[in-house]
């Protein structure tokens, strides 16, 4: 997993206002597998973590194998400056 400028900026400025400074990635099961979850949230025992550019990240083993070759980065749309994967294909229907 790698992180484009924008997002770490985007990120650093996220978790400036956030008691938590994790970006933590993890799986919900759906009907037709498993479907990625992100959001700003402690690490589980189970997840590996790592630091991307300076920003503490958690993966739980679950949706790992999906995010090897996922850039993070924000993109402007509508106005809203908002997080984006790029090269996240999802696995599920």
């Amino acid at each position: 997993m790698k992180m484009s400028s924008e997002g770490k900026n985007y990120l650093e400025q996220v978790l400036t206002d956030s008691e938590v400074k994790t970006l933590r990635f993890f799986g919900i099961p759906g009907c037709c597998g498993v479907n990625l979850g992100v959001g700003l949230a402690a690490p589980t025992n189970e997840d590996a973590v790592e630091t991307i550019e300076g920003i503490e990240v958690a993966i739980h083993p679950d949706i790992a194998p999906q995010l090897t070759e996922v850039t993070i980065h924000a993109e402007e749309e509508n106005g809203e400056l908002g997080l984006v994967l790029l090269g996240y294909s999802p696995t599920s229907c």
